[in-house]
C-alpha cells in the first residue's frame, strides 16, 4: 500500500544532514532545519502551560477530537503489511513500544498495526510549539513531551508515563530519539524506553517498519511499508541492577532491529550512509 500523508518541504538540505550525521557516526543527532529551539527557561515556561493545560476540560475534549483524528487517520495504513503478529501471543499490555523514527507520522503505523486506539507518543517538547493541525495533535493526542529540564524529567514526566500505564495506554517512545526523514537503516537506541520498562516492569514490544519505492503518477515520492512486529522483551529483573536490565534490554532491540533490517533489505547492516538509505526517490 502506498501512503504518503503528510508533505515537508527543504528534503536535500535534510539528506544532506543526514548523510553528514551518519558519516560522522552521530547518528542520534538533530537533522530537521526548521524546529524552533527553547532556551531552559522557555523549555519550563512551555512545560508549565503544558502540565496546566492537561488539567482543564477543554483538554479533555480536545484529546477526545485529536485522538479520533489520529485513529481515523491510522485507518489509511490499514492495508500496509504487517509481519509478526504472532510475537504478540505473550504480551500482556500496556507495554512500551519501540520503533525506528523516520516521518512525523510514523505513530499512525504503530497504532494501526498494533490496534492501539488510545497509544501515547513520547514527543520532543518542541513539537508543542509546531503550528496547524500537526501542532494541534502534537499537543492534544495523548502526547507526553521530554525536556532538558532534570526537573520536570525526574517527576512530572515519570509521572505521567505511570499515568497512561495506570489508564492502560501503551506508550510509544522512540529509542533514536530524533526522527530522520524516510531513512531506513535502524539507529542506535538510547536507554530510556528501557529504563522506564524496568522501572514500570512493563514489556517492550519491539518494532521495525521497512520501506520500498512505489511511486504513482501522482506521487513520485511514493512508498510502500511493511511493519515487522519482533519478539517483545520482558524486564528479567533477577538478572542484574536495573541499570543492567534495562542495558540488555536495549542490546536485545538494537539486534532485533539490525536483524529486521538485514531480513527486509537483504543486505547486511552497516551505519555509514548509503544513497539508498533514503526511502522515495529523493536521491
Amino acid at each position: 500500500m502506498t501512503f504518503t500523508p503528510v508533505k515537508l518541504g527543504d528534503r536535500d538540505k535534510v539528506i544532506a544532514n543526514i548523510e553528514a550525521n551518519a558519516n560522522r557516526g552521530q547518528l542520534n543527532d538533530k537533522v530537521e532545519i526548521h524546529d524552533p529551539v527553547l532556551t531552559l527557561d522557555q523549555q519550563h515556561a512551555v512545560l508549565k502551560n503544558y502540565l496546566a493545560l492537561r488539567q482543564t476540560h477543554r483538554y479533555q475534549w480536545r484529546g477526545a477530537e485529536a485522538r479520533s483524528m489520529m485513529n481515523v487517520a491510522a485507518k489509511m495504513a490499514a492495508n500496509m503489511k504487517v509481519k509478526g503478529i504472532e510475537n504478540l501471543a505473550n504480551v500482556s499490555w500496556p507495554a512500551i513500544i519501540t520503533c525506528n523514527h523516520f516521518s512525523p507520522i510514523d505513530s499512525l503505523l504503530v497504532r494501526s498495526a498494533l490496534k492501539q486506539p488510545d497509544l501515547a507518543i513520547v514527543v520532543e517538547l518542541t513539537n508543542l510549539k509546531m503550528s496547524g493541525m500537526l501542532g494541534f495533535l502534537m499537543t492534544y493526542a495523548d502526547t507526553i513531551p521530554i525536556s532538558d529540564s532534570i526537573q520536570y524529567m525526574g517527576h512530572d514526566f515519570t509521572g505521567l508515563l505511570k499515568q497512561a500505564l495506570s489508564h492502560q495506554q501503551s506508550i510509544l517512545i522512540y529509542p533514536e530519539r530524533e526522527m530522520w526523514f524516510n531513512y531506513r537503516k535502524p539507529r542506535p537506541a538510547e536507554r530510556g524506553a528501557y529504563h522506564y520498562a524496568v522501572k514500570f516492569n512493563v514489556p517492550i514490544v519491539s518494532c521495525f517498519v521497512s520501506m520500498v519505492d512505489a511511486p504513482t503518477k501522482n506521487d513520485p515520492h511514493g512508498i510502500d511499508f511493511t511493519f515487522h512486529i519482533l519478539p517483545p522483551i520482558f524486564p528479567d529483573q533477577q538478572t542484574g541492577t536495573p541499570r543492567e536490565v534495562a542495558d540488555k534490554m536495549r542490546q536485545i532491540d538494537e539486534r532485533q532491529k539490525i536483524a529486521a533490517y538485514e531480513a527486509a533489505y537483504q543486505r547486511p547492516f552497516h551505519p555509514g550512509f548509503e544513497n539508498e538509505d533514503i526511502a522515495g526517490h529523493y536521491i
